[in-house]
């Protein structure tokens, strides 16, 4: 699915924008902005046809590209690290010979 934002001539009645149940509506001075999904560039013709026999006229369409969806992170290759020294492991107690 494509998002496309359609903007017309004239602010349409509710009547008119009813036509268009798969669209958003936003009403601005003199403008009416439809957008929303639409399955394929035929749906969007489809819209075209509509507007046209309703005597609406275009004034912009707009194809609005979909974000970019993030990569996932690619983990560091391993690094050979230095050798720690290890600690001195405490030596039992040897008894004493003289005592």
């Amino acid at each position: 699915m494509t998002h496309y934002v359609i903007r017309v001539k004239g602010t349409l009645s509710r009547e008119l924008t009813n036509a268009f149940p798969s669209l958003a509506v936003h009403s601005e001075p003199a403008q009416t902005v439809l957008h929303g999904y639409l399955h394929d560039q035929a749906a969007l013709a489809g819209v075209f046809n509509h507007l046209d026999m309703l005597g609406v006229d275009i004034l912009e369409v707009m194809h609005v590209p979909q974000p970019a969806r993030p990569q996932p992170a690619r983990p560091e290759p391993a690094r050979p690290q230095a050798a720690r020294p290890q600690p001195a492991l405490p030596q039992p107690a040897r008894p004493d010979p003289d005592g």
